[in-house]
């Protein structure tokens, strides 16, 4: 209860009209509804991502920034939000409800500090847990759930081999997140070809390099949950995709060549005379696209989406 509060109070922003739940909306699996996130300061330079089972996130925000939620949570208030320490603790203080959960949360006596705002935060966001989704009831095998012949296709024959690459990035089964699993790859961030570049230094964001200054990371970001992309747009780390329609599309036939480009990536770059290409792509077929499209909407979870425990308390 402490944490849910603390994520839909507005009180907490430097001008008192956001809250983390201004662009992390729980209709859109905790995503935002715009390609760029706004704050409290202006305009953020990427998309707000989906919230989704972030206790196995093993590193938060598009660069990977940050190690953990509380820590993820300390930043968007700092450089999001405009949190003034000082002022929202006097007011979690005088509140007649905020008390009472900070003492039940973290006991006697009973004073508030800035650390525990972002615990509390920490505490409610690992409790937002997507597990069941269309894909979840066919893959434990429940009855009645099954792939329709176009499902059975696009998983088998597109996602998990060489046709889709999809696997690589967007693990399944035991990873709840749907993104990177290190067992297979150990490969967290990914440069998916959205950039052409003839150096590092032509990306308009450098990424993960940004972070750890490292020439090999430039261009690259942390690979999205795949739960609940169906309703989590707009997509990417700039969010330059409207639609699901236009994701398929890019990988189909826009993929740009860089330095840092993934492997998997520069397989699919179209060749000339023996010479890669600026441009590639899985070249997938009209059907292999609409096929696609019905596994992803398999991924949308109606009970996470429209659990009573996840929404705005006020």
């Amino acid at each position: 209860m402490l944490g849910r509060r603390l994520f839909y109070d507005k009180h907490l922003s430097l001008n008192g009209q956001m809250a983390c739940a201004s662009c992390h909306i729980l209709s859109h699996a905790f995503a935002d509804t715009i390609p760029l996130a706004t704050n409290e300061f202006g305009l953020n330079k990427r998309n707000a991502p989906a919230l989704i089972n972030l206790a196995w996130a093993p590193t938060l925000f598009w660069d990977g920034r940050q190690p953990t939620i509380a820590a993820q949570a300390q930043d968007a208030f700092h450089n999001e939000l405009g949190l003034v320490v000082a002022s929202g603790i006097t007011y979690l203080q005088h509140d007649s409800v905020y008390p009472g959960l900070f003492k039940k949360a973290f006991g006697r006596p009973g004073t508030i500090t800035e650390h525990e705002i972002y615990l509390g935060i920490q505490e409610f966001l690992m409790t937002v847990i997507s597990a069941n989704s269309r894909f979840d009831s066919i893959m434990r095998g429940e009855p009645g759930e099954s792939f329709t012949a176009a499902e059975s296709d696009a998983f088998y024959n597109i996602f998990l081999t060489a046709t889709g690459e999809c696997f690589h990035c967007h693990a399944f089964g035991a990873n709840y997140l749907m993104a990177d699993l290190s067992t297979l790859d150990n490969q967290e961030y990914r440069n998916d070809g959205l950039q052409a570049a003839a150096t590092v230094s032509d990306f308009v964001d450098p990424g993960r390099g940004g972070i750890t200054g490292v020439s090999t990371d430039y261009g690259l970001f942390k690979n999205p949950t795949l739960r609940n992309v169906a309703v989590s747009g707009p997509y990417m780390h700039d969010g330059r995709f409207a639609t699901l329609d236009q994701v398929i599309n890019f990988y189909s036939d826009s993929l740009q060549s860089s330095p840092t480009v993934d492997p998997m990536i520069q397989l699919h770059m179209d060749t000339l005379n023996g010479q890669t290409l600026n441009h590639g792509g899985l070249h997938l077929t009209a059907t292999q696209k609409a096929e696609m499209i019905q596994l992803l909407n398999d991924f949308t979870d109606p009970t996470f989406l429209n659990n009573p425990a996840y929404k705005n308390p006020f």
